[in-house]
């Protein structure tokens, strides 16, 4: 076991330069600098979960209640379908009666010895409310995760000069206020990890999955190698769209057009400005050059690193180009939809939003 340890964190593929693990301890002992520890990761798995319980409350206690005040129904929608494989005659009076009340996906297959029919009555489990409901979440993480993001960035030396994410490195400390930017935000992304298959599926569903699984690879690589300074560029910046995003579904969900067009429109400005224009003229530029011209390059720190952070970008454009369609659309049309959202198993009132 001790073998395999050291193979995952060899120091040639993880440090730069001539840094070791030791010197790490030795900064923490000697010189009484904290620095970020691998084994402080075992910390976010019992935090994903806590942050998925104050999730399920804050719907149930909180956003559902907001959503029925703002006149949301929480019903269900009945999506029916059939498929006719030959001609022969439906035998409906062969199945049991149907409850229209019940929130679960049911399937009826009949058939007789003439030919067979199949009729899918499919009741979907999400309706309006519980849509708001999870939006409502998210719009309250992202501000408050962005707002936070800003605060405790704002007197940081990186923020305003990107060489200070590598400079003295690594002898940077971590401070209380970054750690816990770091642990939160990345047991939240293991919640959205795997809250996602029983959230509301979308058309982008395995994007999205990737895009979860590259930010908490980054996370948890960042902070292993004590990347932390540039890391925390890369979360203040994607926070400070998404809440936007949020809310423009909540105002379609409450049918406030107006509304949802404006903060959708803010929204695509506020993305291009971050995510297509300075992500890569700061973040991408920081990693790929002067992190290399002020430190020895490693394996990870070049590859691994600007690989991830690479893929985030291409992630960017594919969502930016949903983005497009959703304004030429609402161009045309003058009702945003969302390209992305809402696949087969929404609400029928709602499929179209």
């Amino acid at each position: 076991m001790d073998a395999l340890w050291t193979f995952i964190l060899n120091e040639r593929f993880w440090l730069a330069g001539n840094t070791t693990w030791k010197d790490f301890a030795r900064l923490e002992k000697d010189e009484n600098i904290k620095l970020t520890n691998p084994n402080d990761l075992i910390y976010v798995y019992p935090l994903a979960g806590i942050i998925y319980v104050i999730r399920v409350l804050f719907e149930r206690y909180v956003a559902k209640p907001i959503g029925r005040s703002l006149g949301i129904q929480d019903r269900v929608g009945r999506n029916t379908t059939k498929d006719m494989k030959t001609t022969a005659t439906t035998v409906s009076n062969r199945s049991k009666p149907i409850n229209i009340n019940q929130t679960y996906q049911q399937e009826q297959v009949v058939s007789n010895d003439s030919g067979s029919s199949v009729s899918t009555v499919r009741y979907s489990r999400i309706t309006r409310l519980a849509k708001f409901s999870e939006s409502c979440w998210r719009f309250t993480f992202y501000l408050s995760a962005f707002i936070y993001g800003v605060v405790i960035l704002l007197n940081k030396s990186w923020t305003w000069d990107t060489r200070h994410c590598w400079l003295n490195y690594p002898n940077q400390p971590l401070t209380a206020d970054i750690f816990w930017y770091y642990m939160i935000e990345l047991a939240f992304y293991w919640s959205l990890l795997f809250s996602q298959f029983i959230d509301v599926k979308r058309k982008d569903f395995w994007q999205m999955f990737l895009h979860h699984i590259a930010t908490i690879m980054l996370l948890s690589f960042s902070y292993i190698a004590n990347y932390v300074r540039v890391g925390s560029l890369v979360l203040v910046i994607h926070d400070c769209a998404d809440y936007w995003l949020e809310g423009a579904k909540m105002a379609i969900y409450t049918r406030s057009k107006q509304i949802s067009d404006a903060l959708f429109m803010i929204f695509a400005i506020v993305w291009f400005i971050t995510r297509i224009c300075y992500y890569p003229y700061k973040i991408l530029y920081t990693t790929l050059f002067e992190g290399v011209s002020i430190l020895e390059s490693c394996p990870a720190a070049y590859y691994v690193f600007n690989g991830l952070l690479s893929l985030l970008y291409v992630l960017h454009y594919f969502w930016f180009y949903l983005i497009c369609r959703i304004a030429i659309t609402a161009l045309k049309s003058g009702q945003v939809k969302d390209e992305r959202s809402d696949s087969e198993d929404s609400d029928g009132d709602d499929k179209n939003k």
